[in-house]
């Protein structure tokens, strides 16, 4: 059994190790395609979503402030974020809570931020935000970000390193497999398509992703509704799924006549897929996916996943 904690191991496994500051002020071009001046290296950051959390513990530095999901912290950051401060929901920040942070930087999902920008620019020293749903998404915001905290060898190694992993697990990943990955809204499933980073993911795994590409035109889509009515027609043979309650998933007549189900290969899984984006995040779900997809073939990652945050069966209402 390790005695480092899981996060950590897998900061050395990086090799993201501390390298020396560049000279500010500099300017970083967001996702707004706004150009934030960064006067200063700065040293309170606060997160809106888990990706600039995330960011920062790679980088092993402290998180001032951060948003949750359904009022839970991402399980996959661990302990390295227990001393932030509480700003609320992702979607509906807590802005008096940000403007007593008052944070030399605040990180931010485009989606959620974007109501609100104007009141995180005025709490913040400066404010990015970046869309986040593609691979180039991810490696674009790293790179911006760790650039932006001064340690631009670090985010590029840290690119570098995931898209080396990458390519290796798809050489080794046998295919002739069908997947499909959900986030459930309420009682409505979500199918992401092959263009958001985990489905990417499921792809390059050699997996056949059952909801494909986003249709002709909607290029920036990356999940819609699913039936089940049509999940049962596809019928993938894993299925991954993502709730953000605690609470078991809604019944239906359609999910015990699933292959998936049947065999014991429908998994619920942590936050980490839904916000994949991260350096930490990503790793997470490449090596935890290879195994939820080939288990003969790819070892549990038990030592970089923390407990609560690996995959589980999926459980369902009675």
């Amino acid at each position: 059994m390790r005695t480092v904690r899981p996060f950590l191991f897998l900061l050395l496994a990086l090799g993201a190790t501390a390298v020396p500051a560049m000279d500010y002020p500099r300017t970083i071009v967001d996702d707004r395609h706004q150009s934030v001046v960064i006067e200063r290296e700065p040293r309170s950051i606060a997160s809106i979503s888990s990706f600039g959390a995330d960011v920062l513990v790679a980088l092993d530095r402290k998180v001032a402030g951060l948003s949750t999901l359904n009022h839970k912290r991402s399980a996959f950051l661990g302990e390295s974020v227990a001393g932030a401060v509480d700003l609320g929901e992702v979607h509906q920040t807590n802005l008096e809570v940000l403007a007593r942070l008052a944070p030399d930087l605040t990180i931010g999902l485009r989606t959620y931020t974007e109501p609100f920008a104007k009141k995180i620019e005025e709490a913040s020293r400066a404010f990015l935000a970046f869309d986040l749903k593609t691979l180039d998404d991810s490696l674009r915001a790293v790179e911006r970000t760790t650039r932006a905290l001064g340690a631009d060898s670090q985010g590029a190694a840290l690119n570098a390193r995931f898209l080396r992993d990458l390519d290796a697990a798809a050489k080794r990943a046998p295919g002739g497999v069908s997947a499909v990955f959900l986030w459930h809204w309420g009682n409505v499933p979500y199918a992401y398509y092959s263009n958001h980073l985990t489905a990417h993911i499921m792809q390059r795994l050699g997996a056949d992703n059952i909801h494909g590409s986003p249709p002709k035109g909607r290029a920036s889509t990356d999940s819609s509704a699913m039936t089940m009515e049509t999940l049962l027609r596809l019928n993938p043979d894993v299925i991954l799924s993502f709730k953000g309650d605690d609470g078991p998933f809604a019944s239906h007549p359609a999910w015990k006549r699933l292959k998936a189900v049947q065999t014991g290969r429908a998994w619920r899984v942590g936050d980490q897929y839904v916000m994949s984006h991260g350096p930490i995040a990503r790793e997470l779900v490449l090596r935890e996916m290879a195994h939820l997809l080939y288990p003969a073939v790819f070892p549990p990652p038990d030592d970089v996943v923390p407990e609560a945050a690996r995959a589980r069966p999926m459980d369902f209402q009675r």
